[in-house]
């Protein structure tokens, strides 16, 4: 596995050629400058063939701002969608306000061709993600 982007207490990135997926584990989704450049670094991997996110969100504390998520809508996921992304893994958040947040996000993705689906663990991820 290859890093692709990362920030110190914020977000830790890798790539996995052999299975076409990426994993971006976040510690804060606070910080919403970071939050947009790795999720544009996210893009860039899309294009490069990755179609599937291991999105961690289990030890994250804080929410995007709702700025940040209408871009979700309205930028992010229907790039991820015209470039090949096929299914977006999200791993539960501890935080009962983060996980208000995944859900948020995960409803926003719903309506573009990938998949969206909320787990329990990375591991749970991975064998789903044996379909895809």
């Amino acid at each position: 596995m290859e890093s692709f982007y990362q920030k110190d207490g914020v977000v830790e990135t890798s790539v996995d050629l052999s299975n076409q997926s990426m994993t971006v584990k976040w510690s804060s989704l606070s910080d919403d400058v970071a939050i947009k450049e790795c999720c544009e670094a996210q893009l860039e991997q899309v294009k490069g063939g990755i179609n599937k996110l291991f999105l961690d969100v289990s030890e994250a504390q804080g929410v995007p701002t709702q700025e940040r998520q209408d871009w979700f809508a309205q930028t992010l996921f229907p790039s991820f969608a015209d470039n090949g992304m096929k299914a977006i893994f999200t791993i539960l958040p501890k935080s009962a306000i983060t996980k208000l947040a995944s859900k948020k996000w995960t409803k926003t993705g719903a309506p573009f061709n990938f998949d969206m689906f909320d787990v329990a663990s990375l591991s749970d991820a991975q064998e789903l993600a044996k379909e895809f």
